[in-house]
């Protein structure tokens, strides 16, 4: 068992881990437009679990937590479908920032960069 402990894992999950927040997307889309609020809630606790050890790694996770724990006390606290609806979609718009934070997002570039094409 000794011999493991200085060696490094050449296994990355972060193209895993980008394939499953592009699942649960697509899955919050279908739950959005089916009107399956709880549904699409649970889907968004399920990005927020993908994202939680990059969260971890962020100087500022105290305030992000901060900021999730906010977004969902107002989706629970929603009273009307439109309420819940909004409070969704703002829960949804910070993961995926969140996403982007963690680097699991689109690549962005300037046109006047080197190799733009």
């Amino acid at each position: 068992m000794e011999d493991y402990i200085n060696q490094i894992s050449k296994y990355n999950d972060a193209g895993l881990s980008i394939s499953r927040l592009h699942d649960i997307w697509l899955r919050c889309r279908i739950y959005k437009n089916r009107g399956s609020f709880s549904s699409w809630r649970e889907q968004l606790v399920d990005a927020w679990l993908e994202l939680y050890p990059d969260v971890l790694r962020q100087e500022d996770k105290k305030k992000i937590i901060k900021n999730y724990e906010n977004y969902m006390g107002k989706v629970s606290r929603s009273k009307t479908r439109t309420q819940i609806y909004f409070n969704l979609i703002n829960l949804q718009q910070f993961l995926r920032g969140l996403q982007d934070v963690a680097g699991k997002a689109g690549v962005y570039a300037d046109e006047n960069e080197e190799g733009f094409d």
